[in-house]
């Protein structure tokens, strides 16, 4: 996936979470971005966002 399509996608799901009143962290967008680059595992990707909301208290 070239960047500007995988900017475009980011963008287009941001806007699609944003319209049901949330918010997607900065730190949301670095995982995604990183999966959808291949630089982690999904595996990878599910262990930091558990942890992340076990930090967070979510």
């Amino acid at each position: 996936m070239s960047n500007s399509a995988l900017q475009r996608a980011m963008d287009n799901a941001e806007a699609s979470v944003n319209m049901e009143g949330l918010e997607v962290s900065d730190y949301s967008k670095e995982l995604c971005r990183k999966l959808m680059r291949k630089e982690i595992t999904f595996d990878e990707y599910l262990k930091r966002v558990v942890a992340g909301a076990v930090t967070n208290g979510v």
